[in-house]
């Protein structure tokens, strides 16, 4: 989800002399688009991808690994942190069998709060209202729970509240879940000079601050239709 800590989490990757932060692309939900018109309207996608050819499978994923090429020719990784990947990872599971997902995980309350907050433009249109952004969390909290128990692809959860209180520990979690050796400048993140197009990037370009948890007490008398529909899965 938006507001999870991916920008706080690419940062410390993109530290990595062998890792490239490339921020939220576009790309995979465009390929998802373009795959649902060519593989026609019925069954719709994404069913559709059962009509899928290897032929197509290999032309999507070198276009999309072109695009990577350009970005970065040199990285071992480059870290594509657009939060709505999440609703495509069958298709990412596809193209890319060895890639490694990283699922941003922070307390609901504070991750909808903090959407609520954002005055996100005309793309995210659940996110005006809180009864609304409850709802798509809850969506998202479903498919998530489907990909855990449908997908090989290897993937790690990495907790807000971890990485704020325990950062060089889940630093290193994250360093060693793609397979490289550490590298101490993961833990001066907010050092990087690299540009950082996110709403978070007041928080990025400082050292690890707690007081972003357990936002949403500081506003609980005001959020009542937020916690209700939340209530099922805190």
């Amino acid at each position: 989800m938006p507001r999870s800590g991916t920008s706080l989490t690419e940062q410390i990757l993109a530290r990595h002399d062998q890792i490239y932060g490339a921020g939220e692309l576009l790309d995979i939900g465009d390929h998802a688009e373009r795959l649902g018109k060519l593989l026609g309207p019925v069954p719709g996608f994404p069913a559709s991808l059962k009509k899928i050819t290897s032929a197509l499978l290999d032309d999507t994923a070198r276009a999309y690994l072109n695009h990577l090429q350009e970005l970065s020719a040199d990285a071992r990784y480059v870290i594509d942190k657009m939060p709505q990947n999440f609703a495509h990872l069958g298709l990412i599971n596809l193209l890319f069998p060895d890639a490694k997902i990283i699922h941003c995980m922070r307390d609901p309350r504070d991750t909808c709060l903090s959407i609520y907050f954002q005055h996100f433009n005309e793309a995210h249109t659940y996110a005006s209202k809180l009864e609304d952004i409850a709802a798509y969390y809850l969506v998202y909290h479903r498919i998530m729970k489907h990909w855990k128990t449908v997908l090989d692809i290897p993937m790690l959860e990495v907790r807000y509240e971890k990485l704020v209180t325990q950062q060089e520990e889940t630093s290193r979690k994250l360093i060693d879940f793609v397979d490289l050796d550490w590298d101490d400048r993961c833990l001066n993140f907010h050092k990087a000079d690299r540009f950082v197009a996110t709403s978070s990037y007041d928080q990025v370009t400082e050292k690890i601050y707690t007081r972003s948890m357990a936002r949403w007490k500081n506003y609980e008398q005001h959020i009542g239709p937020l916690l209700e529909k939340l209530r099922p899965i805190l």
